[in-house]
């Protein structure tokens, strides 16, 4: 299931912003509660991050995969926001429970709206 696009701040279509599609698969299906119940949090943090425009959630529960689609003002405001918490806990907690993890980043311009999960889906295979 994707949760819907959460608009956090409008893009400007003057300007360049920065996409992060990430892949994440729990190995087990406790690591996959962890990775659901955690993502709550996550996603309350990013409702208050400065720097996000915008995100959504993809959530296969069964099948043992996640995925995040974002999009960032800039580099810096998506480093700050993977070193805060919940997120940095989150992150350190599941890592010996997760299989390899896929980012994949790219840019796009304001003018062309926010990036598609296929899209995405297509960059991270």
């Amino acid at each position: 299931m994707k949760s819907p696009w959460k608009t956090v701040a409008p893009l400007d279509a003057d300007r360049e912003y920065l996409v992060l599609a990430s892949s994440i698969p729990p190995t087990s299906m406790r690591s996959t509660w962890k990775m659901f119940r955690g993502s709550r949090a996550v996603d309350k943090q990013l409702r208050g991050t400065d720097g996000v425009i915008g995100f959504s959630m993809l959530a296969e529960p069964l099948r043992k995969h996640y995925a995040t689609l974002s999009v960032w003002r800039d580099r810096e405001a998506l480093d700050a926001f993977a070193r805060a918490h919940p997120h940095d806990e989150l992150m350190a907690g599941l890592a010996p429970e997760m299989g390899p993890t896929k980012f994949v980043t790219w840019t796009v311009s304001g003018s062309e709206g926010r990036p598609s999960w296929k899209d995405a889906l297509q960059r991270l295979s």
